[in-house]
């Protein structure tokens, strides 16, 4: 349940971060809109990498067992 809480916050951080990039991209948009889409994907982007710390932190590493392979 926790990897698909996890997925699922990965898949809105990524979101923003690709809505964010899209209005940079865009023409004639004020400073002060690029500005608060900068803000935003580094924001959205630091949650990810903790994310992803958490996420590997609490992931056991698998064991190579014979009944594995």
């Amino acid at each position: 349940m926790k990897n698909l809480a996890a997925q699922a916050l990965a898949f809105q951080y990524k979101l923003q971060i690709d809505n964010a990039t899209s209005l940079i991209n865009i023409h004639h948009k004020p400073l002060e809109e690029i500005d608060k889409a900068l803000s935003q994907m580094v924001i959205a982007n630091q949650k990810l990498q903790l994310l992803n710390k958490i996420v590997a932190e609490n992931n056991p590493k698998e064991i190579d067992t014979p009944e594995s392979k």
